[in-house]
Formats: C-alpha cells, sequence, structure tokens
C-alpha cells in the first residue's frame, strides 16, 4: 500500500472514531510500519525519536492507547510482562512461553474456523488471537527453563534466539 493511500485510510478510520489523523500520530504508525514485527512501546518511542526527538514518550504511548482503542493495533501482553503490538491484519500469533518469540501465522482455514466458532457466540473477530506454547527451538524445557531430561543445563535466558 503506498503512503498516501495508507494516510487516507489511517485518516478516515481516526475520523470515523471522532479523531485527526494529527503529524505525531502519523509518524508512531510510520515508525510502527518500519519496525514491523510486534515492537514493545518503548522500542517503538525509540524509532520515533531517532527522526523526531520532540515527539515525547507520552504522545507515543497515548497514540499506541488510541490505536488499540479504535481497532488499528493489537496489544499483545506478552508472557514476559511487556506488552507489544501488532499492526497486521487479522490473524493467529504464536507465543514461546520460553523465549518469548512471537510468530503470526496467516492462516484462511484457521481464520475461517475462529470466525464461525465467535459468529456462532455473538461474536466478531476483528483482530486475531494470541496462542501460547513452546517454539521449535526451545523444544522440551520444561517451565523453569530446563530442557526436559536434562540435570542441571542452564538455559540461557530470555530472547535467547529470537
Amino acid at each position: 500500500m503506498s503512503l498516501q493511500t495508507e494516510f487516507a485510510t489511517l485518516r478516515r478510520r481516526l475520523a470515523r472514531a471522532g479523531y485527526r489523523l494529527t503529524p505525531q500520530r502519523w509518524t508512531v504508525w510510520v515508525a510502527l510500519q518500519e519496525l514491523g514485527g510486534h515492537p514493545t512501546a518503548e522500542r517503538l518511542y525509540q524509532q520515533v525519536r531517532a527522526s523526531h526527538p520532540m515527539v515525547s514518550r507520552a504522545t507515543v504511548y497515548k497514540t499506541l492507547d488510541l490505536l488499540v482503542r479504535v481497532g488499528l493495533l493489537t496489544a499483545l501482553p506478552a508472557v514476559d510482562g511487556v506488552t507489544r503490538f501488532d499492526a497486521g491484519p487479522p490473524h493467529v500469533n504464536l507465543e514461546c512461553v520460553h523465549c518469548g518469540r512471537i510468530e503470526d501465522v496467516q492462516e484462511p482455514r484457521v481464520l475461517a474456523a475462529l470466525s464461525r466458532l465467535a459468529g456462532g457466540r455473538g461474536f466478531r473477530v476483528d483482530r486475531g488471537v494470541l496462542v501460547r506454547g513452546t517454539c521449535a527451538r526451545c523444544g522440551g524445557q520444561t517451565a523453569d527453563g530446563r530442557r526436559a531430561g536434562a540435570g542441571s543445563e542452564s538455559y540461557e535466558g530470555r530472547n535467547g534466539h529470537g
């Protein structure tokens, strides 16, 4: 999507909710797109600050809150206690409880099944879903971070590979 199209879409979505697209909100949105993935608010603030040092941390946090409230972002409270943000279309997020890695899964059949499940109960899927488990790289780690069957082998810590 071109920047002009993205700008117009974001402006329209905010206007529908009764908000304006300010230069600061646009800056935060562009930084989200540049970073991709699932950045934290602090990481996003650092990205914004690099090119727009006058944009405050509070502005970034308030903008993220607004974008979540109007349905343009999903807040993902991660297992490490730090919220990450996802600007993608509805999809499944797989989060590893050991390393904290989050992987997007764009699987139409899964999304259709979730929509049917939610619709049957009067819900509409707007954003996506978060599934927690153990990634392939962490394999058979126990809840305390040790590999299953390993005596005193230590785990190198969160985000050791992600």
